[in-house]
C-alpha cells in the first residue's frame, strides 16, 4: 500500500463525507417542505422512473388532487442524490477491500457503511409506506447521522497513516468524556425530532392556529429540549475550552474543538430564531443540518483524541526504563 493509495482513498472518504452531508440537508428540506410523500410510491414516482412535471403526465389510477410537482421533484432530488451516495459508498468499500484488507480498523466500518446505506435504502421505502409514521423518520435521520460518523471515523483513520501529529494529553481518558458528548448530541437531535413531529401534528389538528400558536401548545416539549440544547452546549464549551488550555493539541485537532464550539453557540442562537420569527422553514433546514454537523465535528474530536492518548501511551511505554528483577 503505497502513500499515494492512502491519499487517495483519504479523499474519496472526505468526498463520500461531504456528498452525505449534502443529502441531510436535502432531506431536511423533504421534511419541512412536507415533500416527503411527493412521490406515493417507490422507488419508482408516480409510477415512472423520471416522474411527471404536470398533471397531465399523470398515470391514470393516481389522483391529480395529490399531485404538487414541487414536492414531487423535491422527493425525486432526495431520492437521486441517495443514489449517488450509495455509489460513493460502494467506491469507498471497494477501496477498502483493495488497499486495507489487513487494517479492520478502516475496512470494518467502511463495510458497515456500505451495510447500513443498504439499509437506509429500505428504510426509505418503509418510510413512504408507513406514510411517514414518526417513528420510521426519526430512525431514518439517526440512522443517516450513524453513517456520516462512520464515514468520519475512516476518514480520520486514513489520515492518521501519514499524519503523526504530537500532542501533550494530560488526561488519558478525555476521549470517553468526549464520546459522551457525541452520545448526548444524537439525543438532542432525536429531541429535536419530537419536538418538530409535535408541530406538524398540532398543524394538522389546528390549522386555523398560526405558528405562535402551535409553539404555545408545545411549550412542554420545546422547553425541555431548549434546556437539554443549552446544558448540552454549556458542557462543549466547558470541555473544549477546558481541553484546549490543558493540552498541547495539534492545529488541525484544535480546530476540531474550536468548530464544535462555534456550531454548539450558533445553534443555540438558530434556535432562538426559530421561536422568535414562528418555525420558518428555511431556519428549520438549517437548524437541522447544523445539528448534523455538530455530530460529524464532535465524532472527529473523539477519534482525533482517541489517537492522541494511543500516542501519548506510546510514548510513555517507550521511555520507561526497564527494569531487571535480581535475585540472589
Amino acid at each position: 500500500m503505497s502513500a499515494k493509495d492512502v491519499t487517495t482513498f483519504q479523499k474519496w472518504a472526505m468526498a463520500t463525507v461531504f456528498a452525505v452531508y449534502f443529502l441531510i440537508f436535502i432531506g431536511g428540506l423533504v421534511r419541512v417542505s412536507g415533500a416527503g410523500l411527493g412521490c406515493p410510491d417507490w422507488p419508482r414516482c408516480y409510477g415512472l422512473w423520471i416522474p411527471p412535471t404536470s398533471v397531465a403526465q399523470l398515470p391514470p389510477q393516481y389522483d391529480p388532487l395529490t399531485f404538487n410537482p414541487v414536492l414531487t421533484w423535491i422527493e425525486y432530488l432526495n431520492r437521486l442524490v441517495g443514489v449517488i451516495v450509495g455509489f460513493f459508498i460502494l467506491i469507498l468499500a471497494g477501496l477498502a477491500v483493495k488497499n486495507f484488507s489487513k487494517r479492520t480498523h478502516i475496512l470494518v466500518p467502511s463495510l458497515a457503511s456500505l451495510v447500513l446505506v443498504v439499509f437506509q435504502a429500505w428504510l426509505g421505502k418503509i418510510v413512504v409506506s408507513s406514510e411517514l409514521h414518526p417513528f420510521i423518520v426519526t430512525l431514518h435521520l439517526v440512522m443517516a447521522l450513524v453513517i456520516v460518523s462512520l464515514l468520519i471515523y475512516v476518514a480520520m483513520q486514513a489520515r492518521e497513516l501519514h499524519h503523526h501529529e504530537v500532542e501533550l494529553l494530560i488526561n488519558d481518558k478525555q476521549s470517553k468524556i468526549v464520546l459522551g458528548l457525541w452520545v448526548a448530541v444524537m439525543l438532542q437531535i432525536v429531541l429535536g425530532t419530537q419536538v418538530r413531529e409535535t408541530l406538524e401534528w398540532l398543524s394538522r389538528e389546528y390549522p386555523l392556529l398560526n405558528e405562535f400558536d402551535w409553539l404555545e401548545r408545545a411549550r412542554g416539549i420545546g422547553i425541555a429540549h431548549s434546556i437539554y440544547g443549552t446544558l448540552l452546549t454549556i458542557a462543549i464549551v466547558w470541555i473544549g475550552r477546558r481541553q484546549l488550555k490543558e493540552n498541547q493539541l495539534s492545529p488541525f485537532l484544535s480546530d476540531v474543538v474550536k468548530f464544535s464550539i462555534v456550531i454548539a453557540l450558533a445553534q443555540i442562537g438558530v434556535g432562538g430564531l426559530l421561536v422568535k420569527l414562528g418555525i420558518p422553514q428555511a431556519v428549520q433546514v438549517f437548524h437541522q443540518w447544523m445539528s448534523s454537523l455538530l455530530v460529524g465535528f464532535v465524532m472527529a474530536w473523539f477519534i482525533g483524541l482517541k489517537a492522541a492518548e494511543k500516542r501519548a501511551h506510546a510514548r510513555s511505554q517507550v521511555a520507561q526504563p526497564s527494569t531487571v528483577e535480581l535475585t540472589v
